[in-house]
């Protein structure tokens, strides 16, 4: 991406930063306690592969904690020197192309396109979850807590701004030969948008913990 391309998606993610940190964080660890008990919900766990609604799994925070604290701390042994930042950006990096190979695989074959709406948002949703819970984990920040649950579907759901963005380039992802190219585009700028505005996020809060523990 561009140096402004690259300013401005940092602009809009510090007013979703902002928008978590002043008015939705004191309610977030209540939110994740909530979104635990629909997703522990012995029904819903039994009938959702059977319905499609894995995406939604994903969104009220239901991840592998373990496998997903395992690839950070591959990462780390991997790139010892690196701080949590440059481990973020990494991090952001590939579920950014993770996200376009999807938007390319999607879109292959324009007359099919339409088809694949539903599987190409699960695919992303997926994406964005995992990266969510990926940069907190960088950051050094529990994973298994209400809280994560909360700011994950805080998260995903203030960053639905790039969601219209990807749903009014659906048309376009069906015409023949720029199709792939615009898919894969649109999904990795929603990757990085989420991304970037995350990091804010947990950077900001181990800031101030650290503040916090010096006096």
């Amino acid at each position: 991406m561009n140096n402004d391309f690259e300013k401005t998606l940092k602009t809009i993610n510090d007013e979703v930063y902002k928008q978590i940190e002043y008015n939705l964080k004191p309610h977030l660890e209540e939110t994740g306690k909530a979104l635990e008990t629909v997703a522990k919900n012995p029904i819903l766990q039994k009938i959702y592969p059977w319905i499609g609604l894995q995406w939604l799994m994903y969104i009220l925070g239901e991840v592998d904690h373990n496998k997903i604290q395992a690839h950070i701390d591959q990462l780390r042994q991997k790139y010892p020197t690196e701080t949590p930042e440059q481990l973020a950006n990494r991090i952001i990096q590939q579920q950014g192309i993770e996200a376009a190979k999807v938007g390319v695989f999607t879109n292959l074959i324009p007359p099919f396109a339409l088809f694949l709406l539903g599987l190409e948002f699960s695919a992303i949703t997926k994406l964005q979850v995992e990266m969510i819970y990926k940069l907190a984990a960088a950051y050094n920040l529990t994973l298994e807590t209400p809280l994560r649950r909360g700011e994950n579907f805080a998260l995903y759901n203030l960053s639905l701004g790039g969601g219209l963005l990807k749903t009014s380039l659906s048309v376009i992802e069906i015409i023949p030969g720029i199709g792939p190219i615009v898919g894969a585009c649109s999904d990795a700028i929603l990757l990085y948008g989420l991304g970037y505005a995350t990091t804010w996020l947990y950077q900001n809060t181990v800031e101030k913990n650290q503040k916090i523990t010096q006096y």
